[in-house]
């Protein structure tokens, strides 16, 4: 068969690269003869003599595919170069190279910021970890791990490294504070982040994304005039800056100002993805829905076209399998539950959009609540588990049956409580937090062990305004999910499939409240929640509680800090789509009419 050049666009041999034969490495005392030619490669790459180092390190590495100075070359000439498909295979061969540590050290952080360039934050964790424990003592390298950890979701983790980095560098680094100041954003800790940022970002800085993360930390503190004030000013000095217009395109949306929205953009078809959807949301405001649809609909295909998105409908399928063969009612049974804990967590269920956000916000009005948010989440836990019993997951449960393993419950449940207390949660008189987890849909089994009486409410919302609301969102689901609407649909028959599948074989203490019920009668609704919590509160009067404009807590999550009044325009607000568009969602109707009648929604529009 011919060797010829590798499929990922490197320009080297297959053989000599990503198909190298195993155990056909160059040796130290080959590759210490070519250290010279090395040098000069990367001499040459220094000297901006691109062609000839190129060549050069085609040729040592056709000669040697494991010799580290021209592959870094070559990586570096590759990256320049945009070819990400060989930029990322000359990086990973890079980083995977042994040798001193320094050098395994450099490389790791190289990839590691590569996969962070590209968004792939998760992938970069593992590079990122070994450039840490090679350089445990630099400070470039507990930065990237802030930004990795923070992008991840870990944000306790991400602010250590931040802190950590700022301790080693012995000075207030204003790209290493700006960051931590989003971090703690993040966390609802938007008075100290406000701090961080008025420290970060003087009226002179050149740091453009501090300026936004800084007008996003004002505008969710109120302060929205200020906010306004600061993007348009940065606007004025770089008027060419995408992410800063996007930014004050968001802001008008907020203010229900989409004509200035509108004007900002200008037309669809100069816009990137995520500019293309806030037109469309825009365009939606101004009740110009088949346009508002056919720009949200191209915008959800060229993301999937750029960024190679596609639904991991397969993977989370045999995630789901896997679940449902493992909690059944009798495996369940057996295993040992936890104690009493310190506090009552009130899981909240719901598709992305359905309204879980607005329960909380409602509940975080009545004398005993704290929030939870999504914070350190039930599902955490899993790697735990793991690492207690040796085993992988869910299967590991079964160790919780003999000897030792009887405490693991009430030890899962004590991490999981402290972890909320570090968050300032367990206050006085907070006798229940809210959890709304996105991935509680999976962990309803461990939940059940570790709070075998704990309140589950299921917030449901028409299936067909769930895939209009998500479609406009700029949010990244699980496996991709937001990839379209098809996929979209995929996504939520898996989840209603995944707690129907639980209550049937779990006794949950679960309560379904639709949304729609919900903003129309709102402390009726809450009432009636709180006598299932058990909750003695009364909550606010009707007035105050359509305000939704209570005192906020510390931490506050971003959606309490931007709440709006309670109303009902977004209930059913699929109608008037399908008023314009008859059609709209007859590619989705297979997939979810099961659904619309299991939850006893009306699908008369669509038969009509």
């Amino acid at each position: 068969m011919t060797d010829g050049l590798c499929p990922c666009g490197s320009l080297l041999r297959a053989s000599r690269c990503c198909a190298q034969p195993a155990g056909a490495l160059a040796g130290q005392e080959s590759l210490a003869l070519l250290d010279g030619q090395g040098q000069e490669a990367a001499r040459l790459f220094n000297d901006r003599k691109y062609a000839e180092a190129e060549a050069l390190a085609l040729k040592l590495l056709d000669l040697a595919p494991n010799f580290r100075a021209p592959l870094r070359v070559l990586y570096e000439i590759r990256k320049a170069q945009q070819r990400g498909a060989a930029a990322e295979a000359l990086g990973a061969r890079l980083a995977a190279l042994p040798g001193p540590a320094q050098a395994r050290a450099a490389a790791n952080m190289q990839f590691a910021q590569f996969l962070v360039g590209q968004g792939r934050h998760a992938e970069a964790l593992a590079p990122a970890t070994e450039t840490l424990k090679a350089t445990p003592r630099d400070a470039a390298a507990h930065h990237l791990m802030g930004v990795v950890l923070t992008e991840t979701g870990n944000l306790p983790g991400g602010e250590h490294h931040y802190r950590r980095a700022l301790k080693l560098l012995g000075r207030d680094d204003p790209l290493a504070v700006a960051n931590l100041a989003w971090n703690l954003r993040q966390q609802g800790r938007l008075a100290e982040a406000a701090a961080l940022y008025a420290q970060a970002v003087p009226p002179e800085t050149e740091n453009r994304r501090g300026i936004g993360g800084y007008a996003q930390v004002a505008f969710a503190r109120g302060n929205r005039q200020a906010a306004v004030a600061m993007l348009d000013a940065a606007l004025a000095r770089w008027p060419d800056d995408r992410t800063l217009r996007l930014l004050r395109v968001m802001a008008d949306l907020a203010m229900d100002q989409p004509q200035a929205a509108l004007e900002r953009l200008g037309p669809p078809e100069q816009l990137l993805p995520l500019e293309a959807l806030a037109l469309g949301r825009a365009m939606a405001q101004l009740g110009r829905l088949q346009e508002a649809m056919g720009v949200i609909v191209a915008a959800r295909r060229a993301q999937r076209e750029r960024n190679g998105l596609a639904y991991d409908e397969a993977g989370l399928r045999a995630r789901a399998e896997a679940y449902k063969a493992y909690f059944t009612a009798d495996r369940v049974q057996a295993l040992p539950r936890a104690g009493a804990g310190a506090f009552m967590p009130v899981f909240l269920l719901g598709f992305p959009r359905a309204g879980t956000g607005l329960l909380e916000q409602l509940l975080a009005q009545v004398p005993g609540f704290a929030v939870g948010d999504e914070a350190a989440p039930v599902g955490d836990l899993v790697q735990e588990v793991t690492r207690l019993t040796g085993a992988a997951y869910p299967q590991a449960l079964d160790e919780f049956i003999a000897g030792g393993g009887v405490e693991l419950p009430d030890r899962l449940r004590g991490l999981y409580e402290e972890r909320r207390q570090r968050r300032g949660l367990l206050r006085p008189g907070a006798r229940f937090i809210t959890d709304r987890a996105a991935s509680n849909v999976w962990h309803l089994g461990l939940i059940k062990l570790l709070y075998p009486e704990a309140p589950v409410i299921h917030v449901l919302r028409h299936p067909y305004d769930l895939m209009l609301s998500n479609l406009m969102q700029d949010r990244r689901l699980e496996g991709n999910a937001q990839a379209g609407a098809p996929a979209l649909a995929k996504y939520y028959a898996l989840q209603a499939e995944m707690i129907a599948h639980y209550r049937g074989q779990l006794t949950l203490r679960y309560l379904p409240l639709r949304y729609e019920d919900l903003v129309a009668d709102p402390a009726g609704k809450l009432r009636e929640v709180l006598a299932f919590i058990g909750a003695e509160a009364a909550p606010p009067d009707e007035t105050t509680l359509r305000a939704n404009a209570a005192a906020l807590p510390d931490p506050v999550p971003e959606h309490l800090a931007t709440r709006a009044p309670v109303h009902a325009r977004a209930a059913y607000r699929y109608r008037d789509y399908v008023a314009q568009m008859p059609h709209l969602f007859d590619e989705l109707r297979d997939t979810l009419a099961p659904w619309l009648a299991t939850l006893g929604y009306e699908d008369a529009e669509m038969r009509a």
